[in-house]
């Protein structure tokens, strides 16, 4: 993707299912991806931001996220919920409204779902070194021995790392071409907002490995 002074290929984003994710991400890791190698001979412009949710605000939340961090990059990109209020637009108003606002390519993005790893981490005890010193042994090694004494003793747990992946697709808006596909796995940690930061960052660094952003 590209700005206006350049050949570009951009983005629709569509369609984010993210109503069952309770925590944030603190780290997105991109385990699969592609993109059409013939993408650089199109030339188009433009971006719809779509998301659609269980809940209205959370697709407002994604949309507009997702819609500053592009333009910031120099991509024009419109929130579709400026364009289609209603909820669960159906694609073919989503592709009528992004021709009607000059936007030409498509992104779906699809929550998958979520996946919990169970971490061991295993028990530590800590030490101090108290220097001991045997006067009977004059001009030996003794003063250079220590005694070793447990200070700290920190238990074994068990821990969980809850994962959420999402799936995310570039098409051409008139012709549906697949330009670019990945998916992110983003590790939860506390509050929605950030969640949704992670996995745009993790997406937006892929666009840039392939070429699609600037």
């Amino acid at each position: 993707m590209r700005n206006s002074t350049t050949k570009s290929a951009t983005l629709l984003v569509a369609v984010i299912l993210l109503c069952t994710l309770s925590g944030c991400g603190i780290n997105t890791r991109v385990t699969h991806s592609f993109v059409d190698p013939k993408f650089k001979e199109l030339d188009l412009h433009g971006v719809l931001v779509v998301g659609v949710a269980n809940q209205q605000s959370t697709r407002i939340e994604f949309e507009d996220t997702f819609a500053r961090t592009l333009t910031r990059r120099g991509v024009h990109a419109t929130a579709s919920h400026t364009l289609l209020p209603q909820e669960r637009p159906s694609a073919e108003q989503v592709i009528a409204a992004a021709d009607s606002a000059g936007l030409d390519t498509i992104l779906v993005t699809r929550y998958v779902g979520e996946k919990v790893e169970e971490v061991y981490h295993p028990g530590a005890v800590y030490y101090a070194v108290t220097p001991a010193y045997d006067p009977g042994y004059y001009g030996s090694f003794g003063g250079y021995y220590g005694r070793a004494t447990e200070v700290a003793y920190q238990q074994p747990v068990w821990t969980a790392n809850v994962s959420h992946t999402v799936i995310s697709d570039l098409y051409v808006g008139d012709t549906r071409r697949h330009l670019w596909q990945a998916t992110a796995d983003t590790i939860e940690s506390s509050g929605t907002g950030q969640v949704l930061d992670d996995a745009i960052d993790g997406l937006m660094a892929n666009l840039k490995e392939k070429g699609l952003l600037d």
